[in-house]
């Protein structure tokens, strides 16, 4: 004897392959600040971005980064410091992003430029700042711990490994801009 045993499902509840193909777009902005060794020395780098989140799961932004502290590296002028900015995007994946505490894997990639440039207390002196950069692609995987503070906002606390490509800029190398780097930001947003 065969049984055949058939139900009915609506298009509502039917599970597929793919979950439900209306995917949720929310969008939002990240200000961000991190600590990470720069020519050498440990610096304070803040930061901007704004990018879109796919399900509440994936997001991907463009982001803007720049050194604020004023260090100088050894064979250079006091009257000179090295800074640094970074122009990139960075993806993030979340796991559980319903919950108050998940976590994400955030991967941050592009390019970054270093320079000399004048310190303030110099900047009545006429002094001639060497016109020279350098450009380099860099690699940034980390993980983070994410708070969901609000509807709107939430709180993100990363660390990762910036690896940077070969550079040479003055005395320095890509060990001198590659290691550690600590960050903490908002994002701000519709999720």
């Amino acid at each position: 004897m065969v049984v055949l045993n058939t139900t009915a499902q609506t298009k509502e509840n039917a599970k597929t392959v793919f979950g439900n193909l209306k995917p949720h777009i929310g969008y939002f902005i990240n200000p961000n600040f991190q600590f990470s060794k720069f020519g050498g020395a440990t610096a304070g780098i803040p930061g901007i971005g704004a990018g879109l989140i796919l399900n509440n799961k994936l997001s991907v932004n463009v982001l803007y980064k720049f050194t604020v502290s004023e260090n100088t590296p050894a064979a250079v002028s006091d009257q000179l410091y090295l800074h640094g900015q970074w122009f990139g995007l960075k993806a993030e994946y979340s796991i559980k992003p319903e919950g108050v505490f998940h976590l994400n894997f955030p991967l941050e990639f592009g390019a970054g430029e270093i320079e000399l440039d004048l310190k303030d207390s110099y900047e009545n002196d006429h002094v001639v700042i060497p016109s020279d950069d350098a450009w380099y692609a860099y690699l940034e995987p980390g993980v983070a711990v994410e708070i969901n503070l609000h509807k709107y906002i939430k709180l993100n606390l990363s660390a990762g490994y910036r690896f940077v490509s070969d550079v040479t800029f003055r005395n320095m190398s890509e060990s001198d801009l590659k290691g550690l780097a600590f960050s903490a930001g908002l994002k701000i947003g519709l999720f």
